[in-house]
């Protein structure tokens, strides 16, 4: 039986809402905005444009402490174990939440220096199977009634 504290439960059922919606097979993080020259001549790099749900992800991820705030989340992801459950698809089955979490946070704060870095986590399924991975552990916590 999985024992964790409320805040932690609480935030794994708030990151498992997300699993219908990442398993649709509609379901599109966002896409790449095309290279622009303005009439005036200015350029507009490509950027990301994220959907509504992705974006939703990002403040949920905030607002339920997925993004861990004083964890110094670039040396973690160059960590054996970063990389084992970046890409090994079925190492994440075996994350704890903490490392969900750890994982979330490398995802989202890498998007800020590293722009597209959030989509292709979505686009490679590391988001989906980090969000299955949480649902797999609600579903091993302890009844409440």
């Amino acid at each position: 039986m999985l024992i964790l504290n409320e805040k932690v439960k609480s935030a794994l059922v708030a990151l498992s809402a997300f699993r219908e919606d990442l398993e649709n097979p509609e379901f599109r993080a966002g896409e790449w905005a095309s290279f622009t020259k303005s009439e005036q001549g200015y350029f507009q790099m490509p950027y990301v444009v994220l959907g509504t749900t992705a974006k939703r992800f990002i403040e949920a991820g905030y607002e339920n402490g997925w993004v861990i705030a004083d964890f110094d989340w670039s040396e973690w992801a160059q960590t054996s174990r970063a990389a084992q459950l970046r890409d090994d698809h079925e190492s994440i089955f075996t994350a704890t939440a903490s490392e969900l979490f750890r994982m979330l946070t490398v995802c989202i704060r890498q998007d800020r220096f590293s722009e597209g870095a959030l989509l292709e986590a979505f686009d490679s399924g590391l988001i989906k199977r980090i969000v299955q991975r949480a649902a797999i552990l609600c579903a091993e916590l302890p009844s409440t009634t």
